[in-house]
C-alpha cells in the first residue's frame, strides 16, 4: 500500500483486526468463565468497558503498526526475533527499555522511580483485575478460615485467611494502586510546577494522570469503606465510573503508548544492523541507509519531492534553508521587512554564505 489511497485500506485492515480481537476476547471470557457461570455480577460494568476498549485499542494500535513508517521498524523487529543471536540482543534491550526503563534514570533517579511505579503499578493492576473480571479466577470459601482459588474452573489448593498467601492475594491490588498513586502524583506535581511552560498542562497530558490518580485513590478507598454501609456504595460507583472512563478513553490517550513503545526495539535493530549514510554536505554520520531509503520512498509515494534534502544532517539543512532565504530576500531574513514594490532596490544585496553553502 502506498500513497493516499492506502489510508482507507489500512483502516479496513485495522477494523478487521479489532473485530477479530474482540471476538476472541468474548470467546475467551465465555470459555474461561464456564459459559458465564463464574462471572461476578458486580463486575459486569468493568467487563463491558474492557470489551469496548479491546475493540478501540486494537483498531488504533493495528492502524499505527501497519503504517509504512511503523511497519518498517516492525518488520525489522520480527526479522531480528527469528535470529536466535539477534533475538537475545532484542530481549536484553527490552529488559532495559521496557522493563527497568533505565534510560529515564539519566534524567532523574526520582523521576525514574516514579515512572517505574506508575507503569508497573498500572500493568500489575490490569494483570490482577482482568482475570477476575473475565471470570477466569475467583475464590471459593472453604469453611470459615480458608479459601480455595479457582482458575478456569479448576480448584488449585487452599490457603488460610491468616496466612501470607491470603494477605498477598487480598492486598496485591492495593499495593499496585499505591504505586500508581505515587507515580501519578509525582508527574502531576511536576507538570503543575512547570505550568508556565507551553504545553506542559495541556489536557492531553494532565487528564490521563488525573484519571489514573482518581482510579487509584478510589480503589484504595474501597477496602477502607467496606465497613461503612452508607459510604461503600457511593465509593464503589465512583470507582467503577472512573475505571470505565479510563478504559473507554485508553485508546485515545497517551496511555496507549505502552503498546507502541516496542517499536523502539525495532529502531534499535535498524541502528545496530545496517550501515549508516553520511551527510552529503559535511560528511557527518546521518542515519541508517535503509531508514533514509524508506523515508525517501514514503515521501515520494505521498507526492513529496525533496531532492537531496534528506541526505543532509539537521545542521546542514538549517544552513541550506537560511542560505536560500538569504538569496530570496536579499539577505534580509524577515519577509515583512522586504519592500517588494517595483521601485524598491536593495543595494549590494549579496547572499550570506554558511559553511559549504555558497
Amino acid at each position: 500500500m502506498s500513497g493516499y489511497g492506502a489510508e482507507p485500506a489500512l483502516h479496513r485492515v485495522a477494523l478487521r483486526d479489532a473485530t477479530l480481537a474482540t471476538a476472541l476476547v468474548v470467546a475467551a471470557v465465555w470459555a474461561g468463565s464456564r459459559a458465564g457461570r463464574d462471572l461476578d455480577p458486580a463486575l459486569l460494568g468493568y467487563l463491558g468497558a474492557t470489551i469496548v476498549a479491546t475493540f478501540a485499542l486494537t483498531w488504533r494500535v493495528s492502524a499505527f503498526w501497519r503504517r509504512l513508517p511503523s511497519a518498517f521498524y516492525g518488520r525489522a523487529l520480527l526479522t531480528a526475533l527469528r535470529d536466535p543471536w539477534r533475538a537475545r540482543t532484542v530481549f536484553h534491550a527490552a529488559a532495559i527499555d521496557l522493563g527497568t526503563q533505565r534510560f529515564i534514570a539519566a534524567r532523574s533517579r526520582t523521576r525514574w522511580l516514579a515512572h517505574l511505579a506508575l507503569s508497573l503499578g498500572t500493568l500489575t493492576s490490569f494483570a490482577i483485575t482482568v482475570p477476575l473480571v473475565f471470570g477466569w479466577i475467583h475464590f471459593a470459601a472453604d469453611g470459615q478460615d480458608h479459601y480455595r482459588p479457582v482458575v478456569l474452573g479448576i480448584v488449585l489448593g487452599r490457603f488460610a485467611l491468616d496466612g501470607g498467601a491470603a494477605w498477598l492475594a487480598f492486598h496485591a491490588l492495593a499495593l499496585a494502586g499505591g504505586a500508581v498513586a505515587f507515580g501519578a502524583t509525582y508527574f502531576l506535581t511536576a507538570r503543575l510546577r512547570r505550568r508556565a511552560l507551553p504545553g506542559v498542562t495541556d489536557p492531553g497530558h494532565v487528564l490521563p494522570l488525573a484519571l489514573l490518580l482518581f482510579v487509584a485513590l478510589s480503589g484504595l478507598a474501597l477496602p477502607a469503606s467496606r465497613n461503612h454501609a452508607e459510604l461503600f456504595p457511593a465509593v464503589s460507583l465512583l470507582h467503577e465510573a472512573a475505571v470505565v472512563v479510563l478504559l473507554v478513553g485508553l485508546p485515545f490517550s497517551k496511555l496507549a503508548h505502552v503498546l507502541i513503545r516496542p517499536l523502539q526495539l525495532g529502531a534499535r535493530v535498524v541502528r545496530a544492523s545496517t550501515e549508516w549514510s553520511a551527510c552529503g554536505m559535511c560528511g557527518a554520520r546521518l542515519a541508517p541507509s535503509v531508514q533514509v531509503a524508506a523515508v525517501q520512498a514514503l515521501l515520494a509515494a505521498r507526492g513529496a519531492r525533496l531532492a537531496g534534502h534528506l541526505q543532509q544532517c539537521p545542521p546542514c539543512r538549517r544552513r541550506s534553508t537560511a542560505a536560500a532565504q538569504a538569496r530570496l530576500l536579499g539577505a534580509r531574513f524577515h519577509p515583512d521587512l522586504v519592500d517588494t514594490s517595483p521601485q524598491a532596490r536593495v543595494p549590494d544585496a549579496r547572499p550570506y554564505t554558511f559553511g559549504k553553502v555558497a
